[in-house]
């Protein structure tokens, strides 16, 4: 199968499972801010190593089961549960919450840094990242409820909390 299909040439995409939209389409938009998140992670990522580089690898694979849950159209879920893909859960949320918490400990930031004014080339990246996360989450609010459930646009909301966290920890480091 080739990459260069043609069939989106007029402005229309392929959703999993059947069905085509407009490349404007708030679905589409959702997508590609995911997608471009992970993306900016894997710039992050590469700049770190142990636990943190890990950290960031499980949450670029748990943005991929979010793209395919965004690229489902309403109505297809049981063929989606069928094909074996993941979803996007509390146990999810639960651990970056847990992750969050444990980059914060005791620290205690103050104020609003611009990125990167310590010169942090990690910490710009992670700024990076974070804006990136809210826009992401944004679009996804604009998609229905049907397609992005409560569990997508909670664990988008924790992800940038992190992002943050390990961005002023970073610069303070």
């Amino acid at each position: 199968m080739s990459i260069t299909t043609k069939r989106g040439d007029q402005g229309f995409t392929d959703l999993l499972f059947g069905g085509k939209v407009s490349k404007g389409d708030p679905q589409i938009e959702a997508l590609g801010a995911v997608d471009e998140l992970n993306a900016v992670l894997g710039l992050a990522r590469v700049a770190m190593d142990g636990e943190a580089a890990e950290s960031i690898d499980r949450i670029q694979n748990w943005l991929v089961t979010l793209m395919g849950e965004l690229a489902t159209p309403a109505g297809k879920e049981a063929e989606y549960e069928k094909a074996g893909f993941g979803r996007i859960a509390d146990e999810e949320i639960r651990w970056m919450e847990t992750w969050s918490a444990s980059i914060e400990g005791d620290q205690k930031f103050k104020g609003w840094l611009r990125p990167g004014a310590s010169g942090g080339e990690l910490a710009a990246r992670l700024h990076l990242a974070r804006t990136v996360a809210r826009r992401a989450e944004r679009r996804v609010w604009e998609v229905s409820d049907e397609i992005a459930s409560a569990s997508l646009r909670i664990f988008l909301n924790r992800i940038s909390d992190s992002l943050w966290l390990m961005a002023r920890k970073s610069e303070d480091e």
